[in-house]
């Protein structure tokens, strides 16, 4: 657990310290995380063919998944700063490694560890925000602050800045400053996070094989699969479409700002209406009714054929989007039980890395096997699938909406919550 040793502050603005620096520090790292974006643009000026360069993709999503759970099982263990620190620490020393490398396998070793700690802030911030936050409205809010600003935002810099640096500097130097970039947080961490409260070693906590075993959060992480498979197919299926018909990286650009726009513009103006309805009960009627609507509109954007018809799907897609985010973090903030919050929403941060493995593969072959309208068909038919799968979720919600009982917490991943 976070603790403070000095009494000066109330329990309610450290908690607000807390997560002001960790929504600082996270959004930080994620404006300077070039590391996924341009891997294939790194392996690829390496000399390495298609092949290398998939291989190395690869390695690097897997050591996601693996790093997203093993993260949630840090937090339960040693608390959330400890997390940050090691995470942090070893993603710098990983990718000044992977900057600097030129060989096959020192690039598929680096691309998979690199992948492991890219994203552990993730998990960090969402079991935090579920720890220290109480109140559901409150807390919808800063998921809202959480995707909208730190993570789409922080991916929109990234993105954009990436594109215009690795002209001027170069891709090393990309790399570089994504390992500077997390040095820096790791020292803001030790500075300015209080220490984790020691662990009681007797003490039981929520394995992942129990964790799977609730019903509830494995129907989340197989319908999160599936609904964020058809939203991936936004840096997967889209890019080739649009090299098939003709258009530039400079386009697919273009759609990446709108879809960053869009959310960024929208999120605060539908919050306030999300969260009060979220505040009440989990809203399962939203999240299979956003699910449904992202995934109509990425279908569409399949069909498209220019530039404006591709943005304008992307773009009316973003409600959906952000309504499928806070409704479905909603609905694990509630399930998480206090000795689980580390490894519930490391499931859940697996399922975007497992998402991230099948779009390409999917979108892939459904361009080989039938164009643009094939790709459309197994977006839609994906997505539904996860729409869908919330209809049983929602039973299982009213027959036990609280977190899953656990015989005795003797510990939890940061602090106690309390009223804020």
């Amino acid at each position: 657990m976070l603790d403070h040793t000095a009494g000066e502050r109330s329990p309610g603005s450290r908690h607000k310290s807390i997560i002001c620096v960790l929504f600082g520090g996270t959004l930080f790292v994620r404006a300077f995380g070039f590391a996924y974006p341009f891997l294939a643009y790194l392996v690829g000026g390496r000399g390495h063919g298609a092949q290398a360069v998939g291989i190395v993709l690869a390695a690097f999503a897997a050591g996601w998944v693996v790093g997203q759970l093993a993260t949630g099982w840090l937090v339960d263990r040693f608390g959330g700063r400890h997390t940050l620190i090691a995470t942090m620490a070893l993603a710098a020393v990983a990718m000044a490694l992977v900057a600097e490398a030129h060989g096959f396998f020192t690039l598929l070793v680096g691309a998979a560890v690199v992948g492991m700690v890219y994203d552990a802030p993730r998990v960090v911030l969402g079991a935090t925000i579920t720890a220290l936050v109480p109140d559901p409205a409150r807390r919808t809010k800063l998921d809202a602050w959480r995707f909208g600003l730190v993570i789409n935002g922080g991916a929109a810099i990234a993105g954009s800045a990436g594109v215009l640096l690795a002209d001027w500097i170069g891709l090393s130097m990309l790399y570089w400053l994504n390992a500077i970039a997390c040095a820096g947080f790791t020292l803001v961490v030790l500075c300015y996070l209080p220490s984790d409260k020691p662990r009681r070693m007797s003490a039981a906590t929520v394995s992942y094989a129990e964790a799977f075993a609730d019903r509830r959060m494995l129907v989340v992480f197989v319908a999160s699969v599936a609904t964020l498979t058809a939203l991936m197919g936004l840096y997967s299926a889209v890019p080739m479409i649009m090299a098939d018909h003709g258009l530039s990286a400079s386009a697919f650009g273009i759609t990446q700002l709108v879809d960053a726009a869009s959310i960024m513009v929208l999120t605060p103006l539908m919050t306030p209406w999300l969260s009060r309805r979220l505040a009440v009960r989990p809203r399962i009627d939203i999240a299979a009714v956003a699910a449904a609507w992202l995934v109509a509109w990425m279908g569409l954007a399949a069909l498209a054929r220019t530039t404006v018809e591709f943005a304008l799907a992307v773009g009316v897609a973003a409600p959906g989007v952000i309504a499928w985010f806070l409704a479905t973090s909603n609905i694990v903030n509630r399930i998480a039980p206090p000795a689980g919050l580390g490894r519930y929403h490391g499931i859940w941060g697996a399922a975007v890395a497992v998402a991230g493995i099948v779009a390409p593969i999917l979108a892939a072959y459904s361009l080989d096997h039938g164009g643009p309208a094939l790709v459309a068909i197994n977006t839609v038919a994906v997505g539904l699938t996860g729409a869908v799968l919330f209809v049983p979720l929602g039973r299982a919600l009213v027959k036990s909406p609280q977190p899953a009982p656990v015989a005795e917490i003797r510990h939890r991943p940061l602090e106690a919550p309390v009223a804020a």
